[in-house]
């Protein structure tokens, strides 16, 4: 549904944000992503799946769906999880590139654009994440490595420099995250935080894992985007904050479902111990399709 020339960038956008009890950041998120459609030209609809908030999140869509028929609101009653609520709204987007972002990010200028140019510019590529700020400004580790069960039993583990550790065995090296970095790079996985995504690539692989509740949804659907033969790619010029609730460190229940999508995981995808057999399959996948690969799986040794 390209509206336009590739050399004009005319293309239609699908939004698609969750809310469940985000009163405090849904405002802010949906008029960034409006006004940085707007200055980019790009033709938006922008679905927003609400999973039976009580804290006036759903008056607040309701107010800005009236005033703005681009937002349109999608009442759930209860909270299905990310995956089942975010395929509701992927089920009836139109966009030529739909864009999966979270109710406490806000996007900053230009990152639409870039977004859609990067992917523009790799035809080959299904998903383009933009570089993640806290709100104080410091860089979010949002591109990493697959993970292996040792490192997210650390990241569990009751002791911080324990946690850091496990996070260590995801992440890249230190000057990719750098605020000076801006190249773009394939990259195991982003978080989905913010995601734009390729109508062509989406209905190659398909919709999110339902069988995941909450997480790792995101690493699923980048490691399958890979072995589908469709790259993943970290834009750094193109920027969004991100509040980072970070809920499964905030509540028991949660952690628990996390652990369970964890697990889920690495048995779909038969590795637990080692990225060497996930890494010689996408290889074989990328000689046969012709893309190239994450910079991990090139530096095997380092990962």
């Amino acid at each position: 549904m390209r509206r336009g020339s590739a050399a004009e960038n005319m293309y239609m956008v699908s939004g698609v944000v969750l809310t469940w009890n985000s009163a405090r950041y849904i405002e802010r998120c949906l008029q960034s992503l409006v006004a940085d459609a707007e200055k980019g030209r790009l033709e938006s609809e922008i679905f927003v799946v609400d999973g039976g908030s009580s804290d006036g999140t759903w008056e607040i869509l309701s107010r800005l769906a009236h005033a703005n028929p681009k937002i349109k609101p999608i009442q759930l009653g209860k909270n299905l999880g990310t995956t089942a609520s975010r395929n509701i709204a992927i089920r009836q987007a139109r966009g030529d590139f739909l864009l999966i972002l979270d109710s406490d990010a806000e996007v900053r200028p230009e990152a639409l654009r870039r977004l859609c140019a990067a992917l523009e510019e790799s035809p080959k590529a299904g998903i383009a994440a933009p570089r993640l700020f806290y709100p104080d400004g410091s860089v979010q580790i949002s591109c990493k490595r697959f993970p292996v069960t040792l490192g997210k039993i650390l990241k569990f583990a009751p002791v911080g420099s324990l946690q850091r550790l496990g996070e260590r065995t995801e992440a890249y090296p230190p000057e990719i995250y750098a605020e000076d970095f801006r190249r773009v790079v394939r990259v195991d996985h982003c978080i989905s935080a913010c995601w734009l995504v390729r109508r062509e690539a989406l209905e190659d692989v398909g919709l999110l894992d339902e069988r995941i509740f909450y997480s790792p949804e995101d690493v699923d659907y980048c490691l399958r985007m890979w072995l589908a033969g469709w790259e993943v790619l970290y834009v750094p010029s193109a920027e969004v904050v991100h509040h980072a609730q970070r809920k499964s460190h905030k509540s028991l229940r949660i952690a628990f479902v996390h652990a369970q999508g964890l697990i889920y995981y690495f048995r779909k995808h038969r590795y637990w111990l080692s990225r060497r057999g996930i890494y010689h399959r996408i290889q074989a996948v990328a000689e046969e399709r012709g893309i190239e690969p994450p910079m991990s799986a090139t530096q095997r040794r380092k990962c």
